[in-house]
């Protein structure tokens, strides 16, 4: 199916950039001293923008979101692979938590389930952080001028690479999905003690509930309410990206991005912010580069940041995701 519709290239091309991406990131989440923290970051930086300079056709149609999944899985289970080999030959003294047997390294997990299990944090209950109105009011406004400021922003395209560069680079399909999820996995690995990493790995596995019930709901919306592209039926609109043919609102990116986020940034203030700057981003960089209203932008926001505030309020949710991660844990990949 990739085949039909992208070149082997632009695949190649992004099988490496992921596999890259992923193995910095899981450096990034496990380095203890600066310089390897420094050239994790490095490396990550520079995957990105290699990608970004060696994919001419990025702003063109690419892989849908199964297949980007499919492939950024792929790249992400290599990157896994490399690192546990790499931590095998360079560390070949350092083990897990001393186990005599298959009992004790089962009691020594449920335990750190049970302690986990006891914290506050872990039930963190959702409260307003924008002081209570101020993101309501700032929605409403946005809609009411929704077009007027949609032709401001997109009036700041075709000006200067300097904002060109920037927007094309934020707004495609690739880069800032492929750094949220790179997100979750250095989460999903990062962690100092054993209560520590459970409780970033419940917060990723909540985040991937709320965004399959976001998906969902977003499909559902799609196949019942039609609002065209600001490029339909204004030649004014100055376009940085391809002619999307589907729904503009709500922002299928804007979702994506703010179900990730938010679903983070309830349980874990560090690694949200960062997600939240990215699905800005990419958000805002849409509308200047002429694919979505503001408004589109709110509404994708709020259905994503709602099933992420919904699903954290699931606290019985714990005890099957903590089964998830004991598996994981035995198989290597926790």
């Amino acid at each position: 199916m990739i085949r039909a519709y992208v070149p082997w290239y632009l695949v190649r091309n992004y099988l490496a950039f992921a596999f890259v991406a992923c193995l910095a990131a899981l450096q990034l989440a496990e380095a203890r001293d600066r310089r390897y923290r420094l050239a994790a970051l490095f490396a990550l930086i520079a995957a990105f923008l290699g990608f970004y300079a060696l994919a001419p056709e990025l702003l063109t149609p690419g892989p849908a979101g199964g297949e980007m999944t499919f492939l950024f899985g792929g790249a992400a289970l290599m990157a896994v692979i490399v690192t546990r080999v790499l931590s095998r030959i360079t560390r070949p003294g350092h083990s897990e938590p001393p186990q005599s047997d298959g009992e004790e390294s089962l009691s020594y997990r449920m335990g750190a389930l049970r302690r986990s299990a006891t914290r506050s944090d872990t039930g963190m209950p959702l409260r307003v952080e924008f002081r209570y109105l101020i993101f309501p009011l700032a929605s409403l406004i946005i809609s009411l001028f929704d077009v007027p400021l949609f032709h401001l922003l997109n009036g700041l395209a075709l000006r200067t690479p300097l904002i060109d560069v920037p927007a094309q680079f934020l707004m495609n399909d690739y880069i800032a999905p492929t750094a949220l999820v790179a997100v979750l996995l250095a989460m999903w690995f990062a962690g100092q003690t054993a209560d520590e990493r459970l409780n970033l790995q419940r917060t990723v596995l909540r985040a991937l509930i709320a965004l399959a019930l976001a998906s969902i709901t977003l499909k559902l919306i799609n196949e019942v309410y039609f609002r065209p592209r600001p490029f339909a039926f204004d030649n004014s609109v100055r376009l940085l990206f391809y002619h999307p043919s589907d729904s503009t609102m709500p922002s299928n990116a804007a979702a994506i991005c703010f179900v990730l986020a938010v679903a983070v940034w309830l349980r874990q203030r560090q690694w949200g912010r960062v997600m939240l700057i990215i699905g800005v981003g990419m958000t805002l960089a849409r509308v200047v580069g002429g694919v979505h209203y503001p408004a589109d932008i709110v509404a994708g926001a709020w259905l994503g940041g709602i099933w992420a505030g919904l699903v954290n309020r699931i606290l019985w949710l714990d005890r099957p995701l903590d089964a998830v991660t004991h598996v994981a844990h035995h198989t290597g990949l926790a």
